[in-house]
């Protein structure tokens, strides 16, 4: 009896969003214009309170308010808490030059990708309006999950969606995943995805460390997944 062959299976292409796509991670002197105050009191607030806000379970006026009240300021209007959220957004989403060339070749190339990343609700509602985000099949948002990286239900919930594609199967083995945070990669492996340490944009390279662009063409290039 002749067996059927078995299609080969479709790579999935997964990025993280900050220090990966973004050209920079740390928007603290775009909101310092806007709030003033001390600016490392500022940078403090922002990231100790940011852990709640990627995970969904304060909203942007809650965040924003702790954010703002570091500058001495007690209360923020509707409108302000959208402008500091806009301007947030702004930050994020200047990708690196080198990323977006990446993205490109992997989109011209009919590479299925996948965003995922621990933001807030605010910041996934800001990156589907994009013109790049075309490119991707669908984005896994912490804030909208409630669930962040490197917990293993967010990997869960990623292959939970891709197995729908293909007929129920789950195959982490073929999804090719890059972050910038080695807690993140590690908790991916763990699950069987074939996961890589991206070098953060923004952050100075030791000499001989490569940009993370230049990293995962030759990972994918390495797994046949075409670039040229």
């Amino acid at each position: 009896m002749a067996r059927k062959r078995r299609t080969p299976a479709r790579p999935t292409v997964v990025l993280d969003f900050g220090g990966v796509l973004s050209a920079g991670h740390d928007p603290v002197p775009d909101l310092h214009e806007l709030l003033g105050g001390d600016a490392a009191t500022l940078g403090e607030s922002l990231w100790s309170h940011r852990p709640d806000y990627d995970r969904g379970t304060v909203d942007a006026a809650t965040y924003w308010g702790s954010v703002a009240a570091a500058s001495g300021i007690e209360t923020l209007s509707a409108e302000e808490v959208a402008e500091l959220q806009a301007a947030d957004d702004r930050y994020f989403l200047r990708l690196d030059p080198e990323s977006r060339a990446l993205l490109h070749d992997l989109a011209r190339n009919e590479v299925r990708l996948v965003l995922l990343s621990n933001a807030s609700v605010g910041f996934g509602e800001a990156v589907r309006r994009t013109d790049w985000f075309e490119a991707f099949s669908f984005a896994v948002i912490s804030g909208e999950e409630k669930v962040v990286k490197p917990e293993r239900e967010i990997y869960e919930i990623l292959l939970e969606v891709l197995a729908h594609e293909n007929g129920g199967v789950a195959r982490p083995g073929d999804v090719v995943f890059f972050d910038d945070r080695e807690d993140n990669v590690a908790a991916a492996r763990a699950l069987g995805i074939d996961a890589h340490l991206w070098p953060r944009n923004g952050d100075p390279r030791p000499e001989g460390v490569e940009h993370g662009a230049v990293q995962a063409r030759r990972v994918l290039a390495e797994r046949g997944i075409p670039l040229g």
